[in-house]
């Protein structure tokens, strides 16, 4: 069975993580990590801002069911 792996959050215009087993992939796992997510709105980074903004971009660049998906390159 496929499953989405992100799901967008119309309410906070926000990308979620579907599937919490996607940080088992280290590629993933290394975008979440806390000390590369400092950032001036997450001092700790434990909020994961700039992880989530790169989620984003994968899911707006990647995903078929992106609003951006029948748009070329």
């Amino acid at each position: 069975m496929i499953q989405d792996i992100f799901l967008y959050n119309n309410l906070n215009n926000r990308v979620e993580l579907n599937t919490p087993e996607i940080l088992l992939v280290r590629e993933f796992a290394e975008l979440i990590k806390p000390e590369r997510n400092i950032c001036a709105e997450d001092k700790t980074g434990t909020e994961g801002l700039r992880a989530f903004r790169e989620f984003t971009y994968i899911y707006l660049a990647i995903c078929w069911k992106s609003p951006y998906s029948d748009y070329t390159e």
